[in-house]
């Protein structure tokens, strides 16, 4: 598909100094208006949200300025991920650096389950805690906060996931809990103009309230902001409005970052700090930091940050990062399970929900195949596994979607579930499993269009017009990931020659493309089954792609290149 959004290009290309084609890509990615391009094209941090319009912010800010003045330990209760570590690295590194006593309670996977628990608020209790501060939880854990405040806890919530209501004769009745301050931007009636932040953001935005509150300099917000920015990508926000600021600015201070930790682990992992992306973060950073939670403990991860040592730092970054080597292992040993059961199980092909039990997955993994699934498939898959305390499992949606709604339908077989729109966790009694997996598809009403993968390109662009000076303007686009796509283009009447087939596995096919006036001609790479690809590239007359355009650096010089994401 190409897509047909609609603006006055020429002008919006004269007001910003940019291309029409750079004024229809950014039109295609819904950013309209003049103020919202210009963040796009030219935001800074100054031009990040008011922290002041998140509602009980000031209050929470308050709160704990009251506990760090009158010597009262705060109590942190964080998630095992990448997004809860870093969350409570935000809060701790914050707080303690303002003069607050702190102690963070990082939950385990296993035992402890998602989120806050009664045992943790006897913890807070037991350890003389005057507050419980939660960071990425705590917007359902209703009876456990209740139990906090009748035992006389002040209790403050920082979380980005959706309020649990009930569905009374079509309405929702949100259950927001009795916290002293629920600082969340999905509440209904919460100002904030962006929801989408992660709890790594919320808690960033506390801190610049608590460190104008308590007027102190804010040098170390900029530590903090990197974190944030970090844990949005782990987390798979998209990088719209200020996610994308935060994540821009992030990648250039990971380059000079003073984190001793952090800077262990980019070594470890052998990555090119000069070339940092979002992919990194997503995909080999992050993954080392959510594979303590999935298969040891969270707090290796948060003691990764705030070690003082080198050694320390570096001998625990090379152990997230062989916990990672042996969770990929896992994950493609029941991914591949999960898909011979789809496969070879008719049913499955007309179940429009996917509800996927392996009993013997580790329980950590279930998100991570869950997604693998969903993108095989291109339906809403949970996959479920057995633990000590019955079934729990992960949830991975699609745009027309909305998993958390949807399991608010089928509450009553759940033992406990929650989430947002597109991801949820939940936990049932064995004996419901195909009671839900049967309820999910009657329910469901997405539409065979909605469920078919598609590719939508930008422009329909002839190759003789993918120019270097293009390909160099795109760069104003990044950082690209989630919600803000490289730029696609589509082209046909394709003549294909040199075709090469590169890589120790085959997986490369390098071309040169012609189109058919004879006007054009460009290097193009795909990847892939290189073999096969060639074999049906060297049959076809003419090809159509849908390609990616970008510059190749060989030996000093530069070139256009073209990525082909499909073809005909």
């Amino acid at each position: 598909m190409v897509a047909a959004k609609k603006a006055d290009f020429n002008a919006i290309a004269e007001k910003f100094n940019i291309s029409p084609m750079l004024a229809r890509i950014i039109r295609n990615r819904d950013v309209i208006g003049d103020e919202a391009i210009d963040m796009f094209l030219n935001g800074t941090v100054e031009d990040m949200h008011d922290p002041h319009l998140l509602k009980d912010i000031d209050k929470a800010a308050g709160i704990v300025c009251d506990a760090i003045k009158s010597g009262k330990k705060i109590f942190v209760i964080g998630d095992y991920d990448i997004d809860g570590v870093c969350s409570s690295y935000i809060l701790l590194k914050g707080i303690t650096g303002i003069g607050g006593e702190v102690t963070v309670r990082l939950p385990d996977r296993i035992a402890d389950g998602y989120g806050m628990n009664s045992g943790m608020v006897d913890e807070a209790l037991n350890a003389g805690a005057g507050v419980i501060l939660t960071c990425d939880n705590g917007i359902a854990a209703f009876d456990e906060i209740k139990y906090a405040k009748d035992n006389g806890l002040e209790v403050i919530v920082t979380d980005h996931h959706e309020v649990p209501f009930e569905e009374v004769d079509g309405v929702r009745k949100y259950k927001v809990p009795p916290a002293d301050a629920v600082v969340d931007p999905k509440q209904d009636d919460c100002t904030y103009p962006f929801a989408e932040i992660c709890g790594g953001m919320v808690a960033y935005k506390l801190m610049q309230c608590v460190f104008e509150l308590a007027e102190k300099g804010s040098d170390m917000l900029d530590e903090l902001l990197m974190f944030a920015g970090f844990a949005t990508v782990g987390d798979v926000m998209e990088l719209k409005d200020e996610n994308r600021i935060a994540v821009k600015y992030t990648l250039e201070a990971l380059r000079t970052t003073g984190n001793i930790g952090m800077n262990c682990l980019i070594d470890v992992t052998g990555i090119d700090r000069n070339r940092l992306s979002p992919y990194h973060i997503g995909f080999i950073l992050g993954p080392c930091i959510n594979a303590t939670g999935r298969l040891d403990s969270a707090n290796r991860a948060l003691d990764m940050f705030m070690a003082a040592s080198h050694a320390a730092a570096l001998k625990t970054a090379e152990e997230l990062k062989s916990l990672n080597e042996s969770r990929k292992e896992m994950t493609e040993r029941f991914k591949e399970k999960a898909v011979d059961m789809i496969d070879n199980d008719d049913s499955y092909g007309r179940d429009r929900v996917l509800v996927i039990y392996l009993p013997d997955c580790h329980e950590s993994l279930a998100g991570i195949i869950a997604g693998r699934i969903r993108e095989k498939y291109c339906k809403p898959s949970i996959v479920l596994t057995r633990t000590e305390d019955g079934v729990k499992g992960s949830g991975r949606s699609i745009e027309a979607y909305d998993m958390h709604a949807e399991l608010t339908k089928v509450s009553g077989l759940l033992n406990k579930f929650g989430g947002h729109k597109m991801a949820a966790g939940l936990s049932l009694d064995e004996d419901k499993v195909e009671e839900l997996r049967s309820r999910l598809n009657e329910n469901c009403t997405l539409t065979e269009e909605e469920i078919t993968e598609k590719l939508t390109a930008d422009i329909a662009l002839p190759i003789e017009y993918a120019t270097m000076n293009l390909a160099s303007e795109l760069d104003r686009l990044g950082p690209y990931g989630v919600g803000n796509p490289r730029a696609l283009f589509a082209t046909k009447d394709l003549k294909v020659s040199d075709i090469k087939v590169l890589g120790k596995s085959r997986n490369v096919v390098k071309m040169k493309l012609r189109s058919g006036n004879g006007r054009g001609m460009a290097e193009a790479i795909m990847y892939g089954e290189g073999d096969e690809i060639s074999a049906d590239l060297k049959s076809s007359d003419t090809i159509a792609i849908m390609y990616e355009l970008g510059i190749n650096e060989y030996n000093g010089s530069k070139s256009v290149q073209l990525t082909i994401r499909d073809w005909r």
